[in-house]
Order: structure tokens, then C-alpha cells, then sequence
């Protein structure tokens, strides 16, 4: 049996089920619903299976109030366990959905294979005096028993003319016959705890309802919410403190617990529980364990939310209590508070220098790092190959490049950003390591480059001084390169780029205001969209550029600066941590940052050669350096490597 897929759009109506593009090689059933003589107030299309009575959808059919004939138009399609055998109706009521059908009619239709079955639905009924009320005649009969006059109808006041005005009882229900209540406070309710009486009009001080509790307070009477939170029933329902208050009524505070709602002052009320919220994490780096706290609750606030906590740092996979052993790396890898401890040695482990012959008296500005004792620095002029202990200098990049910024994939390519708005490539491959240049098109200086390795190419983005954002998508092996474009262009100096996917990137630098430059950053577009969006960093007192970047988890992310300046964004809120402070009390320009998880975070300064490292709470000095560094870069926090002037490299590399 075929299966169906049933959906009804209607031309300025809603549409319920799958909405999707109608193929001329599949069935459609298109309904034509004429109406005429009368503007309908609720009108409705419904589908049914015949062959299986669970299988019935309906929709509210939107039509022009002020129009007495019109045309809609509706679309069926296929729907999964639907027989092909379709009933459809199209239906009419009298002024509200809820009022009596007033026009309707049915036709029985085959599903198609393919191509479109056209069926017309004709609906007639009579509102000749334009009253909203039907004719009570025909099939489907209305309400109005006189469909000439438009102040004879079921809500017209009856009165004593030898009319039925109100279609009811004929002249039975006039005044004379009606039931009156004495009104003391002036409400239009009377009380009901005095006698009723009948009259043919109303006499003074009467109302033609009752039930007034308290026929002394025109403030309290039936037909109503309770106006004040305090004990005392204000709409005569028998009830205090309910609707809009609903005091004792079952609730949910706003932690998820379980409570009821009572009076908060004579205005108000809240949701009262006696249950106590408990701390609820969530992993935010992927590792399995939870650690990141999302407040306080009696049931998960957010999906996947755990009581437990197991992560002490949500910045690595390499730190949580499913971790049980140590590494040398200056992380709690076990979260048992201590940071390497029973690792004979590793508190002793020093920064080695690059190893002989050297790195020469070029200055460096750039390492990047593929795997643990492996890497790249590059700087004016010269780009370098680092294995634990061989260097080898690519002879064929352009001699004249000052290289600002790197980035190496994971099988080691490396690709750099220069001084002049030249893209490079090589690999660690033999000596001659031939070099691969691409000019990007645009002037300024590439000064931060990050890629992401996808589908056997590679994506490079770069940020330039003049603002831009590039992007060279790379597939080694390939004849032919595709040329670098510029994505966007802001009004910003951008300093550095990282992130772990094109939704997470964030870049880095400053922008003038008033004549001052003010750390910024960006972040890449949503889904969908094109615009890179300001980040809003909360530091307005802030002055400099941002001049570095890490992205660790989609929530999580590091950027640095000028006065020492570090920020720490978890998920949408960002966070300033504690300013680096030089002993003499100044806060130097970090000149490079990376981080390894939110507790093993390493920087390098403008002002001494140290390198800097903050464990979450604390900055301390972990070495000094003979002189002064530039970039940071490494592996792993188990492999962290630092570069500069005059041929510097430091690595820290544990075994």
C-alpha cells in the first residue's frame, strides 16, 4: 500500500503538517472553496482518511471579512500511513467556530499517483440583512429567525413590539417576564440573598442578575477576577484568591521545584515550595564528565544536566575524575586538587633552548605546532622546521617576506601570513621543502592565520590590519589553487584569529573611539547568515588591542591584551580574570596568549622575558628567557613552546 504524506496549504491561511516544494512526479490534490452570499466567520477544511478514522486533519481557512464571495485554495500531499481513499470537507459556522454549521460539503477523492486532482467545494448560505446571523432555513440552518431585519437575531433585546427579536420563546422572555434583583451598591448585580421579582421593565435600583455576595461594595460582584490577594472572595464564585492569583494552586518555582502558589502582599502572589535546589553541571569540552555549573535547581535546567560534578576543567578532555592518572603538563588531570603530583621529576623539568646549530639572529613572530616535538617558527625572512632535535630553514619562501603569522595542519603542512599580504605553504617533507606562495589580493599585513580540516581540503582565515578577514581554502595535491577571497571587513585593527570550526572562529584587535583605540572582537556568523557579529566584552574601561585568541570548546574562549588585559567568555558571557601584574606593579601588553584548558594558561609580555602562567586563580613566572618573546604555540599542554628575537625558541616538553 501506497503511503501518504497529507498537508493543506491554504492561500493566507496557516499550514499544519510538512510544508515542502509540490514535484510535478508526485500526487497533489488541490481544493477550491467557493463561498458566496455571506462572509464567513470560521471557516475550516478537513481531510480524513476513509479507509482509518484516527488519520483526519483540519485547518483554519483565513479569508477576507469584508469580502460576500471568494475563493480559496488548498494543497494536499502525501502523508506516511495514509490510505489513498481521502474524504474532504469544507465547513462553515455562524459567527465562531463554536456557533452552529451554517454551510458544509463533503467530496470523496483517489489520491494520485502523480500530477494534481483538482476537487470544488461550494458553499451557500443566507445573512441577507448582513447581521451576522444565518437564515434558519435549508440543510444547515442559522440562528436568525428573520433574515430581513438586522435587529432580529438570537443577542437582540426583546421588547414589546409583537416581534420575536431575540428568536427565542417569541414575546415570552420581554420584560414583563423578567426576573429583576434588587442593586443596592449599583454594580448591575443584585443580591441574591433577597427576593427576585418580575417586571415588565426594569424599576429602580434592580438588576437582571444576580448572585452579589456583597451587594454593599460595588467592587465585588460576579463576572470578574479577584482583585486583591488576601483571603476574600471578590467575584462571588465561592473561592478566595483565585484567578488571577490562583493561591494554593500547583506550580513550578523559577528553580524547577515543586511548590504552590500563596499571596506575596495584597497585590500579588508567587510560587512557594518547601524543596531545597541542589547544583547541576553540564559538559561543555566533550569529555563526558560535567563540571561547568548552570545554577541551582530541583529538576535539570538544561538539557543534559547532572547533579554530579566530575570536570574540574571544562576547558580539555585531558582533565576530569574519569581521568586517573597524572601527566606532566600542569594540569589536575584527576581533579583530586593537586597538579602533578607522584610525577618523580616533573616539577624539575626546564624550558630547553632550540637545539644546535640554532635558529640564528632572526626574530621570530610565529610557531605552530602539529604533534608533540614538532613545529614551525617563522619570522623575518626565514621559516624553520623544528624535530625535537633537527632544524631545518625552508629555502624557498620569498626571501623578502616578513612572516607574521602560522598555522600547520595535522599531517604537518604549515601555512603562513605575511608582512605583505602573501599566503605560503610547504611541508616538513626532505630538505628542500619547496615553498608554495599565494597573494591574498588585499594590502596589509596577515597578522593571525587558523585553519580547519575538512573533506580533504583545508580553510584557511586570516585577519589583516586593515580590518579584513580572509579566507584561502586550500586542497593539497590539487593543480590548482582557488585564489584567497575576503569574507567580511570591519572597522577594526585585527591582530590574531582562532577557532575550532567556521562557527566558532572569533577575531581580535582594536577599534577607534574617540580617538582611542579599545580592544575588539568578533565572532563568525550565525547559521544562515553572512554578518560578523561585535562581541560585547564589558570592559568599557579598557584601552589597546586584543593580540590573541583561543578558542577551546564551542563554549569556551581566552582573548588577551594590552594592560595585562585577559577575558574569558563561557558560553555568551564574557568574564575578566585577573590583570597580569609585574612585581613592580605595572600591566604589560601580552604579547601572545595560548591557553590549554581554563587552569594552564601560558602568556608572554612587552615588558620582561618571562614566560607567564595564569592556573585559573593566579598569575606566577615559570622561566625567564634570554630575550624578548613573541608567539606561544604547542601541541598539547605537555609541549608548550615560546619564540622571539634573536633566534629564541624555548620549549617545554616533558617526557
Amino acid at each position: 500500500m501506497r503511503l501518504f504524506h497529507v498537508s493543506v496549504l491554504l492561500l493566507t491561511a496557516p499550514i499544519w503538517g510538512c510544508k515542502r516544494e509540490t514535484n510535478s512526479t508526485e500526487g497533489v490534490v488541490r481544493v477550491f472553496i467557493s463561498y458566496a452570499t455571506f462572509k464567513p466567520k470560521c471557516l475550516t477544511l478537513i481531510v480524513e482518511d476513509t479507509q482509518n478514522a484516527s488519520n483526519k486533519r483540519d485547518t483554519a481557512v483565513i479569508v477576507d471579512p469584508e469580502r460576500l464571495s471568494d475563493t480559496r485554495t488548498g494543497v494536499i500531499m502525501e502523508q506516511k500511513g495514509w490510505s489513498p481513499n481521502l474524504r474532504v470537507t469544507a465547513r462553515a459556522h455562524e459567527r465562531t467556530c463554536d456557533g452552529p454549521i451554517i454551510a458544509l460539503q463533503s467530496a470523496e477523492v483517489l489520491f494520485p499517483e502523480k500530477d494534481v486532482r483538482d476537487i470544488n467545494l461550494d458553499l451557500r448560505a443566507e445573512d441577507l440583512d448582513g447581521d451576522e446571523y444565518f437564515a434558519n432555513k435549508g440543510a444547515y440552518p442559522g440562528t436568525d429567525c428573520d433574515d430581513t431585519r438586522n435587529d432580529v437575531h438570537p443577542d437582540a433585546l426583546e421588547t414589546c413590539d409583537g416581534t420575536d427579536n431575540n428568536c427565542a420563546l417569541g414575546e415570552s422572555d420581554v420584560a414583563g417576564n423578567t426576573e429583576y434583583w434588587v442593586d443596592a451598591d449599583g454594580d448591575t448585580y443584585g443580591d441574591s440573598s433577597t427576593p427576585s421579582a418580575r417586571a415588565c421593565g426594569a424599576p429602580p435600583g434592580a438588576a437582571l442578575r444576580g448572585g452579589d455576595c456583597n451587594d454593599k461594595n460595588a467592587a465585588i460582584h460576579p463576572g470578574q477576577m479577584e482583585l486583591l490577594c488576601d483571603g476574600k472572595d471578590d467575584n462571588c464564585n465561592n473561592v478566595a484568591d483565585d484567578a488571577p492569583f490562583d493561591v494554593g494552586s500547583t506550580c513550578k518555582t523559577e528553580q524547577l521545584c515543586d511548590g504552590h502558589k500563596a499571596c506575596q502582599g495584597t497585590t500579588g502572589s508567587a510560587c512557594i515550595s518547601t524543596d531545597v535546589p541542589v547544583p547541576y553541571f553540564v559538559d561543555d569540552d566533550g569529555d563526558g564528565a560535567a563540571g561547568h555549573p548552570v545554577g541551582d535547581a530541583c529538576a535539570p535546567p538544561v538539557a543534559g544536566a547532572t547533579r554530579e560534578e566530575t570536570d574540574c576543567d571544562e576547558g580539555t578532555v585531558l582533565a576530569s575524575r574519569m581521568v586517573n592518572t597524572e601527566s606532566c603538563d600542569r594540569l589536575d588531570n584527576n581533579c583530586d586538587r593537586q597538579v602533578d603530583e607522584g610525577l618523580a621529576g616533573c616539577a624539575s623539568v626546564a624550558w630547553s633552548p632550540a637545539p644546535s646549530p640554532g635558529l640564528g639572529s632572526t626574530r621570530f613572530d610565529a610557531v605552530a605546532n602539529y604533534r608533540k616535538g614538532r613545529g614551525w617558527v617563522a619570522g623575518e625572512s626565514k621559516v624553520a622546521h623544528v624535530a625535537d632535535t633537527a632544524i631545518t630553514f625552508a629555502q624557498s619562501c620569498d626571501s623578502s617576506a616578513d612572516w607574521k603569522s602560522a598555522w600547520a595542519a595535522s599531517d604537518g603542512r604549515v601555512f603562513l601570513g605575511s608582512n605583505n599580504g602573501r599566503f605560503a605553504t610547504l611541508t616538513p617533507d626532505g630538505t628542500t621543502m619547496p615553498c608554495e606562495q599565494k597573494l591574498s589580493g588585499f594590502d596589509g599585513a596577515i597578522n593571525g592565520l587558523v585553519g580547519i580540516e575538512q573533506n580533504n581540503g583545508i580553510t584557511l582565515y586570516g585577519v589583516t590590519s586593515q580590518g579584513r578577514i580572509l579566507r584561502w581554502r586550500y586542497v593539497p595535491g590539487a593543480s590548482t589553487q582557488e585564489p584567497p577571497t575576503s569574507v567580511t571587513q570591519v572597522s577594526a585593527n585585527l591582530r590574531a584569529i582562532h577557532g575550532s570550526s567556521p562557527e566558532t572562529l572569533i577575531a581580535v584587535g582594536a577599534e577607534t573611539v574617540g580617538g582611542q583605540q579599545r580592544p575588539v572582537a568578533f565572532h563568525a556568523p550565525a547559521s544562515g547568515s553572512t554578518a560578523w557579529v561585535r562581541e560585547e566584552l564589558g570592559v568599557p574601561d579598557a584601552t589597546g588591542f586584543l593580540t590573541s585568541v583561543r578558542v577551546l570548546t564551542p563554549r569556551l574562549a581566552y582573548v588577551s591584551g594590552d594592560d595585562g588585559l585577559l577575558l574569558e567568555k563561557v558560553r555568551n558571557a564574557w568574564i575578566r580574570k585577573p590583570t597580569l601584574t609585574l612585581p613592580g606593579g605595572s600591566q604589560p601588553t601580552l604579547r601572545s596568549m595560548t591557553a590549554f584548558g581554563r587552569t594552564a594558561i601560558y602568556a608572554v609580555t612587552s615588558e620582561v622575558n618571562d614566560i607567564h602562567f595564569f592556573n585559573g586563580t593566579t598569575w606566577s613566572s615559570i622561566t625567564p628567557s634570554p630575550q624578548t618573546l613573541n608567539a606561544l604555540g604547542g601541541s598539547g599542554p605537555g609541549d608548550v613552546w615560546a619564540t622571539g628575537h634573536s633566534g629564541t625558541l624555548l620549549r617545554w616538553t616533558p617526557p
